[in-house]
């Protein structure tokens, strides 16, 4: 969650430029799409042609901020999720340059830093820095500094109350900083992610090169933080930029679920880690970007569990929406379940979700040196090769997603309350020995259906439940689950594509019911394609969407 400072808009401006060759792809690389439009007033706006790409991104920026001000304006404009700044500043920084006169003078306002950036201040503090700010870290090998205002009455001012009357120093600032510093440590020290880059060049901080983080009133706009970017160099073949971060300064904003400990908690590994992501790829696919940032509160503060809200739009809610489309309610932030799934079921160590970003890296630390390029490889590419040279097929491992899903198997799954993928449909079968007419279902790019067959009383206490399936190629799969009454549950992915016969346990004296997931997990893509909501990985155009899957099933004695 970021936004950009003067120096940003001028150089960021330059990335407006539509024909970016990535090093991995022959087709050129567009800009991010647009973070999708809410069903609003400000959404119609666009899709009437009332709007350009440029005044609506600074239209919903607007709204983030100023909310009362946009409906003023436009009427009937959605609230920004607390977490939705980072995407929607990041669409107005990209598309600044389009803008002119008053629009582009408010747009740099917004995304300035709170101090201005050296530039009148529109977004941030009322009063200057307080004396005692900055407060830099002094743990060796910890690059930041955490910036405050004390003015009276500005609602930018952390709490005064200071236990500690010889430092001068707020008790929030002081526990602000010591949760930054364990999340550097943790996620730089002991999961070794690249440390944010330097911003020495930029001018607005007087170019220390540590990473500066700002406490400013964004509960009243119900915005828990963001991290942004003012680099200089960024341009027309940069994605790898320093940043900066903002958070609340007290989070006594957003209810009682957590204490603003822990709000401060998972926010500040949130938001850090879109620090450190700058460092390899900041235009990154929205999934990767924020399904990772959710997922690291839950690897660094496991107790807190805030994140499982954003799995009321996740595959264990949607699970026949696909997994990396961005902008489905919250679904780039709900993904989290899949990279917590490679983390602890797939790897068992947190490492996997580190090597996919270095497989997308992006920066290049000396571009004058031919043949050192970094690989720079979109979300799926990454994560499929990545898969690969540890020895999984992805279409194996996404199949296996969707059986873990359905057992409720994570651990911390019963804890914290994690959903279950629902079932498309349940199918009671009794008497007879012939075949059932045959059942028929379309699936999505990444996407699972879950069915149910139930033994009648009038099927035998004993016997098997025989499938015959047909898998479509380039990635289908099928499972099979069967769950006993005894309480125990078995599963199998079959790996075989076509048409292919099974015969299960499914006597009613022991089978409960017998399961069947289906599973798209093609990853064909034809990239740099689609510029308009909703995104997919690389900016891309699935190839196998909706592709067929039949199945039909009968009694075996």
């Amino acid at each position: 969650m970021r936004a950009l400072g003067l120096t940003a808009c001028l150089a960021v401006a330059v990335l407006a430029v539509p024909a970016i060759a990535s090093a991995q792809e022959e087709e050129p690389r567009p800009l991010p799409p647009l973070a999708p439009s809410p069903h609003d007033d400000l959404g119609r706006a666009l899709a009437r042609g009332e709007l350009d790409e440029a005044g609506y991104a600074l239209e919903r920026a607007r709204s983030v901020f100023q909310l009362a001000r946009a409906r003023r304006e436009w009427g009937d404009v959605e609230r920004a999720g607390r977490r939705d700044a980072t995407m929607l500043l990041r669409d107005l920084a990209l598309r600044v340059d389009e803008l002119t006169g008053a629009d582009r003078t408010a747009a740099r306002r917004l995304l300035a830093r709170p101090d201005g950036g050296g530039v009148p201040i529109g977004n941030g503090w009322t009063s200057s820095e307080s004396a005692n700010s900055p407060l830099c870290s002094l743990v060796p090998g910890v690059e930041l500094c955490l910036h405050w205002v004390d003015g009276p009455g500005d609602p930018a001012a952390p709490d005064p109350v200071d236990d500690d009357p010889f430092n001068g120093i707020p008790d929030f600032v002081d526990l602000a900083l010591a949760t930054l510093e364990y999340v550097w440590a943790r996620e730089i020290g002991d999961l070794g992610y690249r440390a944010p880059l330097s911003d020495g060049d930029s001018s607005n901080d007087g170019g220390d090169g540590r990473l500066d983080v700002y406490l400013e009133d964004l509960g009243s706009a119900q915005v828990f933080g963001y991290c942004t970017s003012d680099d200089p160099d960024a341009g027309s073949d940069v994605y790898a930029v320093s940043a900066y971060c903002v958070l609340d300064e007290d989070f006594r904003e957003f209810g009682t679920a957590h204490s603003p400990q822990e709000f401060l908690e998972v926010t500040a590994a949130h938001e850090f880690h879109h620090a450190s992501q700058f460092a390899y790829d900041w235009l990154e696919d929205s999934w990767l970007l924020e399904g990772t940032a959710a997922n690291i509160e839950e690897t660094v503060f496991p107790e807190v569990d805030d994140n499982v809200n954003f799995l009321s739009y996740s595959p264990l809610t949607r699970p026949w929406s696909a997994l990396d489309r961005g902008g489905l309610g919250d679904s780039e932030y709900g993904a989290w379940i899949f990279w917590r799934f490679l983390e602890e079921k797939v790897a068992g160590d947190p490492a996997i979700l580190r090597e996919i970003w270095e497989r997308v890296d992006a920066h290049d630390p000396d571009p004058a040196t031919p043949g050192d390029e970094p690989p720079d490889d979109y979300s799926l590419r990454a994560l499929r090769r990545e898969l690969g040279q540890r020895g999984h097929a992805f279409a194996d491992v996404f199949a296996r997603f969707g059986v873990v899903n359905r057992r409720g198997s994570y651990a911390d799954g019963d804890t914290a309350g994690y959903p279950v993928p629902p079932l498309s449909r349940v199918f009671r079968i009794g008497g007879g020995a012939g075949w059932k007419p045959e059942r028929r279902t379309r699936l999505q790019h990444l996407a699972t259906r879950f069915f149910a067959f139930v033994p009648r009383a009038t099927a035998p206490r004993r016997g098997d439940l025989r499938l015959r399936l047909t898998v479509p190629r380039h990635g289908g799969r099928a499972s099979v689950l069967v769950v006993r009454r005894d309480g125990t549950t078995t599963s199998r992915v079959y790996r075989k594509e076509g048409t292919l016969g099974r015969r299960v346990e499914f006597g009613r004296a022991r089978v409960k019911r017998v399961e069947l997931a289906l599973s798209n997990g093609s990853t064909r893509t034809r990239c740099w394609r689609d510029t308009v909501p909703p995104s997919y990985s690389c900016y891309g155009t699935p190839r196998d969407n909706r592709r067929l899957f039949r199945f039909r099933v009968r009694l075996a004695p």
